[in-house]
This record gives C-alpha cells, structure tokens and sequence, in this order.
C-alpha cells in the first residue's frame, strides 16, 4: 500500500537550519521514495514498509544529535499528482 505523509521537523537548537537541511539530504538519497520539500514541510510518497523504514532510521539518527521533534501527517495512497487549488 502506497502512502502519502507530510513531515515537519523543529530541531530545539540555534543551528536549526543546518539540521532540518542534513535531514532533508539524508531523505533524498532514498531513491525508493519521492521526497517534495517545500518552505514549511516535506512530502514523502512510496511505498508504507519502505517510508516507515526510511523515517525511523532518519529520525533516529536526528535524534541521535539533540533534541528534535517532529510533526506527521500520514495518510493512505499516493497523493503527489494533486494539485492545489487557487481561489
């Protein structure tokens, strides 16, 4: 089953930046995945196993340097052809 999640992270740190960019870089070296990062969070489509296996070795590896919460939104199916809509 494919899934669609929107991921935040908020790095408890003054180099915050330099942290959000490592994890996003770690994040597109999967190839199994479609990263899309835009300015306020990042999508993330594939297949359930891979993402879950994926997010949990990259979150643990943030965390691994500092505090570092994250904020997830999961939902079933690969949503990365809507587009948004402008009124």
């Amino acid at each position: 089953m494919d899934i669609s999640v929107e991921i935040s992270k908020h790095p408890l740190t003054e180099d915050y930046l330099n942290r959000v960019d490592d994890f996003l870089e770690r994040l597109h070296h999967h190839p199994q995945i479609k990263v899309v990062t835009q300015c306020m969070s990042t999508q993330i489509f594939g297949e359930a196993h891979t993402v879950f296996q994926i997010l949990e070795q990259e979150i643990t590896r943030s965390f691994e340097s500092g505090q570092s919460p994250f904020v997830l939104k999961i939902l079933k199916g690969d949503l990365s052809d809507m587009t948004i809509k402008r009124y």
